[in-house]
């Protein structure tokens, strides 16, 4: 690590009531950083981003942490989690990823995609579609098994009406149930053959383990590495492991 400093920028573009808000950390003295975009968690917003962030951009990388649309309550960025879904992020990242690439201070045409949760699911299906915009993905407990929990936990893809709250964790409303009830999340997402990296603790208990060690097999070029005693969202000395992780992976491609 090479301890750079680097400065904070607050982000916003799109259209009027479909903007999308972002913080990108931009080392100092680096001409066009290669960029790193963060996604967040279902329910959370950019400050997922807040433990790895100044990390990485101490070792000269631009990282870049948004909001999706409606992911959640506290999100700056517009719109109504009723109205947000799995594929509802993905056009986010369409739209993340074309406004990164056109900026002239960092190198943004094939950025590497870190996520947690949603976020890094939501990343391995825009990878999937775009393999050729995409350097490298890093995947926090992926949480591929969202359509099997949507299976296990309601009747049908017309279950929900209105909204829903799930698990007392967020408002959601009918298309998320709709947007992910056919879908095979091992079809899309191995497509994407550049490099892997799949971070998942082994005291989660919101993703099903067979899911990221399915990924790890079907991916065409992917590790995984497993954080003894994580949960769901990694704390505490589990961040540390975790970048030391990501570290060595961003050694490989470097």
């Amino acid at each position: 690590m090479t301890g750079k400093s680097y400065t904070l920028r607050e982000l916003r573009f799109g259209p009027p009531g479909r903007s999308i808000y972002g913080k990108l950390l931009l080392p100092d003295g680096v001409e066009r950083p290669k960029l790193i975009i963060f996604a967040h968690e279902v329910g959370c917003t950019h400050s997922s981003g807040r433990p790895y962030g100044p990390h990485l951009a101490e070792r000269g990388y631009a990282f870049f942490a948004m909001d999706f649309r409606g992911g959640s309550a506290r999100s700056k960025s517009d719109g109504r989690t009723e109205d947000m879904s799995v594929m509802t992020e993905v056009e986010d990242m369409e739209e993340i990823a074309a406004e990164a690439a056109s900026w002239d201070f960092v190198d943004g045409e094939r950025p590497i995609l870190m996520g947690g949760s949603q976020g890094a699911y939501v990343e391995a299906i825009y990878a999937g579609r775009h393999p050729e915009r995409v350097r490298a993905l890093i995947e926090m407990y992926p949480t591929f098994d969202i359509p099997a929990v949507m299976h296990r936990d309601f009747p049908s893809a017309d279950a929900i009406k209105d909204r829903y709250n799930y698990r007392g964790w967020i408002w959601f409303g009918p298309r998320y149930l709709h947007d992910v009830w056919d879908y095979d999340s091992f079809s899309e997402t191995m497509q994407y053959t550049g490099p892997v990296l799949i971070l998942q603790g082994d005291a989660d208990d919101v993703v099903d383990m067979r899911c990221p060690e399915r990924a790890a097999r079907e991916y065409k070029n992917a590790r995984l590495q497993i954080i003894r005693g994580a949960g769901h969202i990694f704390s505490g000395g589990h961040v540390g492991e975790a970048l030391a992780h990501i570290d060595g992976f961003l050694d490989s491609l470097e």
